[in-house]
This record gives C-alpha cells, structure tokens and sequence, in this order.
C-alpha cells in the first residue's frame, strides 16, 4: 500500500528496543510541504479531535483483535466437531473478524513514519500489513485444489508447520504466494470454489499411503508415481483425481497456526495505538491539532482513492467467500467513523469540526453518501457485474468530492485541489 509522499507526521528519536519498550521522541512535526490551515479551524476542537483520534484508532483496533479472538474460538469448535453448522459459524465469525480489521484501515494512510529498527526486524507497518491482508492469493500455494489433491504447504510434509517457516513461506517468490493472512485463512474456511467440505478438517490419518515428494514440492501418492513410472500421463491423472483429500491433521494445524498468526500482528498494531504509551498514539497527540485534521482528510482520500477506486474495485479481494461487496462497505464504514457523530463514547466526528453555517448541511450530505453506497452494495452483493460495480464506483467518487469538500470548508488543500 503506498501513501502520500508528503509527509505530515515524522518522529526524530533513538531507538534502543522493540515496539513495546519506551523511546526518546520528539513532537510530531511537519515538513515545508505541509498544507497550512487558516483560522476557519478551530484551534481547540481541532485538539479535542486529535485526542479523540488515537482513541478511535485504539478503540477499532481493540475491536478487530477481539473479533479474531472470537473467530479462533470458533474455529476450536469447529475443529472440534467439523459440521456444516460449525462450518457456517467459523465462515461468519471470518467474515465479522475481516470487517472489524478493514474498519481500521484508514488509519495505516496517516503518513506515520517508523523507526529504521522496526524496518530491521520486519515490524513496520507496511511489512505488519502484508502478513495480515496480502491479496489475490494463490489458494493451490496453500492446499489442494480439484484435481490437484497433493499441491500446496499443507500437502508437503517435507516442510514443517510453524511459525518461522510459516513467515519464510509467506510471499516466496511471489506476492500472491500468502502462507499468512486474513486470506489464507479464507481459503482454508471456503476452499477453491467455496464448498470446502467440513470432512476435510476431521482428525484422522491419511487413507492414501503418501510417501514421495514430486515435482514442485508437492506429494505424489503411490499410484500416480507408479503410473509416472510407465509413462502413462492418463492413468497418472485419473489416479489423482480419484485419491481423496488426505493430510487433515496438518491442515488443522496450519488453519490454527494463520489464526494465531493474525492475531499475534492485530495486538501489534493494537500496542502502538495505546493511549497512554503506544507510539503511534504518542506521536499524534504530540503533534499540531491543525495538521492531524489535516492528515485526517488526507488519509481518507488515499484510502478511497488508492484502496477503494484503484484496487479493491478492480479486484475480488475476499474471492473465495464472494464477499468482496462486504470489503467495500466495512472499508467506508471506516471513513464514517471518522468524519460522522455518533452515539458511543466518542461522539465527535469531524465534520462537527465545521463552521456553524456549514455544518449541518455537510453532515447530511455525508449521510446521504453513505446510504447511496449502502444501497449501490447491497445491489453488488445480490448480483456481482459490471454495471453495480460502476455503480458502486460512482458513489464512492460522490463520497471523495464531499471529503473534498470539507477540506475546502476547512482551507485544507487536498491532492488534485
């Protein structure tokens, strides 16, 4: 994921040890580039929202590491007894943990830099972000696909399951080689064509004697390698056609292990946004109120216009549950915690941040927005073509001139202004 290249918030410090210890840093400050705010922002409720800002951002990450915690708890159950109603559970805890994470994601556009020592380790951010959301995916790098039975890392015995290999595996020789992810973990759940039998997590032995690795690093059984070894290629794949999925215990290893995985990188971030010692956090409340509002703005029309219009509706993100129309509405959803009040305990958005005489009006046509993308999914997710996904595309652009818009109210001058 790319960000502005102006960079609004930068941390001059000395680092001596991981995330979770405490650094010498200096106040957030702003480079010559900087988008200067006039008085028609508030100086005080410009502070008022930076303080309510981190919060936010600890309060949605604290959200999307309990909902992979609740969605590894269904996932023992299914493990437990692998029904297709522990299945429809474990499918839907996925799908509400992926949307609680996604909501968090207008947050990575703020223009944070890291300290090199996190760059050293694979800790930055963008390295964090890679292991939980790396899409498209290759499903065959994972596990079996039809009439493939013995491709991907579960079918490979040679190489073990944990997490240092784990890590080793994800991104190989290719991004869309994930071992790691929110969307390895869809695989496992849905399977290639989204009928991923619930028989293929039962905890039992292999029934087809498994014995010789074949080319590529996957697992020939017996009878093909036998029918290799007389050169007929049609018995060959008729043997593998018929072999039945095997390996069920390493496949129930390696779902736990991307479960555990995710939610070890989601308490990462989470840490960072702490608000009494986090870094992230720390470094926005010591920055200028006037230049968070502005990143603020800023964030969400990358995110729109980098994520939402540049890749996600161009893609098929959460392919293997059909869900992608759900990726699009909780990333929105993001943005709308942001900029709308609500009735929580935060209950300031930005828009409240707007002159009286304005106000109102941009709130309501935030509102507006907002139901005209709802309305634009749900006709995406009744009928997944072209035409709904422009229409789609269309009120995502109407929501990017209204970010506009409110930057203009504020005297922010956003890209493209």
């Amino acid at each position: 994921m790319k960000h502005q290249s102006i960079i609004l918030l930068s941390a001059l410090l000395a680092l001596t040890a991981c995330d979770q210890n405490k650094q010498t840093m200096t106040p957030v400050t702003t480079s010559s580039k900087t988008p200067v705010t006039t008085a028609a922002l508030d100086s005080d409720e410009a502070g008022a929202y930076t303080a309510q800002l981190g919060l936010r951002a600890y309060t949605s990450y604290s959200a999307a590491a309990q909902k992979a915690q609740a969605l590894d708890s269904r996932l023992q159950s299914y493990l437990y007894h692998p029904n297709p109603m522990s299945q429809a559970e474990v499918q839907q805890a996925w799908r509400d943990a992926y949307s609680a994470y996604l909501h968090t994601l207008v947050f990575t556009f703020l223009p944070i830099n890291d300290p090199p020592d996190w760059f050293k380790q694979n800790i930055d951010l963008q390295h964090t972000l890679v292991l939980l959301d790396s899409w498209p995916i290759e499903g065959g790098y994972i596990d079996y696909l039809p009439g493939y039975p013995f491709s991907g890392i579960v079918n490979d015995l040679t190489l073990e399951l944990n997490e240092e290999s784990m890590l080793a595996q994800h991104g190989f020789s290719d991004p869309s080689y994930a071992s790691l992810g929110y969307h390895a973990y869809e695989f496992m759940l849905w399977g290639a064509d989204g009928k991923r039998s619930p028989r293929d997590f039962f905890p039992q032995e292999n029934s087809a004697p498994v014995v010789i690795p074949s080319e590529g690093g996957h697992i020939a059984d017996d009878a093909e390698q036998t029918a290799g070894e007389s050169g007929d290629v049609a018995d060959s794949a008729a043997a593998a056609l018929t072999v039945e999925v095997q390996n069920h215990n390493r496949r129930r290893q390696y779902t736990q292990l991307i479960s555990e995985q995710v939610q070890k990188h989601l308490h990462r971030l989470q840490r960072r946004w702490e608000p009494s010692n986090g870094y992230y956090a720390t470094l926005v409340q010591r920055s200028e109120p006037q230049q968070v509002v502005a990143a603020t703005l800023m964030a969400a029309q990358s995110l729109l216009s980098e994520e939402l219009l540049g890749k996600r509706l161009q893609g098929n993100s959460s392919e293997f549950s059909q869900t992608t129309s759900q990726d699009i509405g909780a990333l929105t959803e993001g943005i709308r915690q942001l900029f709308l009040a609500s009735t929580d305990d935060l209950p300031s958005g930005l828009s409240l941040l707007l002159p009286d005489d304005a106000g109102a009006p941009l709130q309501q046509e935030w509102q507006d927005r907002f139901v005209a993308i709802e309305s634009a999914l749900q006709a995406w997710s009744e009928e997944d073509n072209q035409s709904n996904r422009q229409q789609c595309r269309e009120r995502l652009i109407e929501l990017m001139s209204v970010v506009k818009k409110t930057a203009s109210q504020l005297n922010i001058p956003l890209a493209g202004d």
